[in-house]
């Protein structure tokens, strides 16, 4: 509820700007959204509608507000701030408060005390990050995001690289280092996090127990993932079996006869439903990741605020 302090030293337009520009982030107005009329806010809080209108003029400056003859003025997607820019314009706000608080003769435990109680009130529905994990395989990309979710404990949403550019908005993208650079180029105002990744200690463990002209069978849930899981495994040095490999995706029909020609069966987590009804009670048979190091999961956890 937006409220109008006449005693305060700021004055009721700067109040206004400040309070819509809270509420707008906090999406309490979303795109496209109307904003209340410049007479009926007036009437609201009792002001002029005149101040009302350079109030939303000014939110129209800052590129959150557009209006039209007859329309009135509604809320526009806004290019993001990049990260320097965010730092910037909130130490000065932190700095413009702090100096009010001293100035009331607050002492630094106090003003950590109400800093700490301040921030545990806010309703943070509007100020969820956007984070997001980017590699060229979706159903790879969904198991990266799954590890960083658990590990930092924040809602991560995985996206291919060709589709990273519609993220302008993104606050942290991870990917391998390998994509680094790529998605730096696509989403200059994030901060973007490489990581390392790896198989599984108990996958590398059976496929090096096969005898040389043993045969994997590499099942996916996408054919997209089948050529850099089948790629991970030929490049452990001490597997020199071959690997075939199927995806539910093209079809269950022949699963079964595909995998009683192969001497261990290896699957993602996506198809694992599909092929277990499909395993013989004694095929050797394995879950196949691609987990990201301990190291990298570490960092991300460091870098992104809880």
């Amino acid at each position: 509820m937006l409220t109008i302090d006449r005693s305060a030293s700021t004055s009721v337009h700067d109040q206004l700007v400040k309070q819509l520009r809270y509420q707008i982030a906090r999406g309490e107005y979303a795109v496209d959204d109307a904003l209340p009329s410049t007479r009926r806010l007036a009437d609201q809080l009792d002001i002029s509608f005149h101040t009302v209108r350079k109030a939303y003029n000014t939110l129209k400056e800052d590129g959150l507000l557009t209006s039209k003859v007859g329309s009135g003025y509604t809320v526009q997607e806004r290019r993001p701030l990049d990260k320097a820019e965010r730092m910037e314009r909130g130490a000065h706000v932190m700095h413009s408060a702090l100096q009010q608080l001293i100035g009331l003769g607050c002492t630094e435990p106090e003003i950590e005390a109400i800093m700490q109680e301040q921030v545990a009130q806010l309703d943070y529905v509007g100020f969820d990050r956007k984070l997001l994990v980017a590699g060229p395989h979706p159903e790879i990309n969904a198991l990266w995001a799954d590890q960083v979710s658990k590990r930092i404990q924040q809602p991560v949403r995985a996206c291919t690289l060709d589709a990273l550019a519609r993220h302008a908005d993104a606050d942290f993208v991870f990917t391998p280092y390998d994509h680094l650079h790529e998605a730096r180029a696509q989403v200059p105002r994030a901060d973007v996090l490489g990581f390392v990744t790896h198989l599984p200690q108990d996958v590398l463990d059976r496929v090096t127990r096969l005898a040389e002209r043993s045969t994997v069978g590499l099942v996916t849930q996408r054919p997209s993932s089948i050529s850099p899981l089948a790629t991970l495994l030929r490049q452990h040095p001490a597997f020199h079996g071959q690997v075939i490999a199927a995806s539910i995706d093209a079809g269950t029909d022949h699963l079964r006869s595909f995998l009683d020609e192969v001497d261990c069966v290896l699957y993602t987590p996506a198809s694992k439903r599909r092929v277990r009804s499909h395993l013989g009670p004694h095929q050797s048979n394995g879950l196949l990741r691609v987990l990201i190091s301990t190291d990298s999961l570490d960092a991300i956890a460091a870098a992104v605020p809880a």
